[in-house]
């Protein structure tokens, strides 16, 4: 056992058993290392921001008139989470009433659904710019859909913009804090 261990002088030897398991451990540390950056980058907790943080899951309809029936129709795609078929119904609502407030706020959901982040901004800006109930729910998604985009920086302004007492507030300071 001494002449595996030790050389003939009495000093410390080192055989083939050794370096094997140096060279194991620091390829286990490597490999610790590497899987350390992978989920550093892929990041999959913060990927969820936008789905985590959206407000409006469900979509309802209270018009009446000609265009109930249709709308109807999309916030039932809608709510199924047909959000592709739901923009082209809305897309042609709301370029014959672009003023209407709860079809632009929806539209524009859809249109980020189906990564048209930069179209749904549009929209969504022309809520926040004017009188609606949807002013700061459209700031607020202003900010979500630059989260979608990791655009952390634009989110960060758009969150700022959603003042204190209003219902998405305490979301925008928490989502803030998370960026």
């Amino acid at each position: 056992m001494a002449n595996i261990h030790f050389s003939e002088e009495g000093k410390h030897a080192e055989t083939p058993l050794k370096k094997a398991n140096y060279k194991s451990f620091v390829i286990w540390i490597g490999i610790v290392v590497v899987l350390g950056v992978g989920l550093f980058i892929w990041a999959p907790w913060s990927s969820g921001l936008y789905n985590k943080y959206e407000i409006s899951k469900q979509m309802s309809v209270t018009e009446r008139g000609e265009s109930a029936g249709v709308l109807n129709k999309a916030a039932e795609l809608y709510n199924a989470g047909d959000y592709t078929a739901a923009r082209k119904i809305m897309q042609r609502e709301y370029m014959s009433n672009p003023q209407d407030p709860l079809l632009s706020y929806y539209f524009s959901i859809t249109l980020i659904k189906n990564s048209q982040e930069h179209e749904a901004r549009t929209v969504l800006k022309k809520l926040y710019e004017g009188e609606s109930a949807f002013k700061y729910d459209a700031a607020y998604y202003v900010a979500l859909s630059y989260i979608k985009q990791d655009n952390k920086k634009e989110a960060l302004i758009w969150l700022s913009k959603i003042p204190q007492g209003t219902p998405n507030y305490q979301k925008a300071k928490e989502l803030s804090g998370k960026l």
